[in-house]
């Protein structure tokens, strides 16, 4: 297990899909990892940190800047399906084969485009 935490973690960068993501993983190296999708407006941050650190005591856990929350100049998509595109590309990107994945409202409906389309 890192020593790393949500508020100490250092925060790192990933490019795909024309997007320069922002995100932080810690935690277990071993086993399945807990990807989080976040709220409308939100970013990393918004997670409540001693959920995150509980999480991590047994997994590794990921948390990221959605697109949307870029500063950058970026089109946005505008379905949950395009919001999901991009988060699938990040998961790509980090090369992982194999996630559990939570969202929280906005985040909550690209989890959903997620599997739905994993599972059709």
């Amino acid at each position: 297990m890192s020593t790393h935490t949500a508020c100490y973690g250092p925060t790192q960068f990933v490019e795909a899909n024309g997007i320069r993501f922002a995100y932080r993983r810690w935690g277990k190296r071993n086993g399945l990892p807990l990807v989080f999708n976040h709220h409308l407006n939100g970013n990393l941050d918004n997670w409540d940190p001693a959920v995150l650190d509980g999480l991590a005591k047994e997994r590794a856990v990921i948390i990221f800047n959605m697109q949307a929350s870029q500063v950058l100049p970026v089109e946005v998509p505008a379905t949950f399906a395009g919001m999901a595109k991009n988060a699938e590309a990040f998961v790509d990107a980090l090369g992982l084969k194999q996630i559990d994945l939570l969202g929280f409202s906005l985040g909550g409906m690209v989890a959903q485009q997620i599997t739905s389309t994993v599972l059709n």
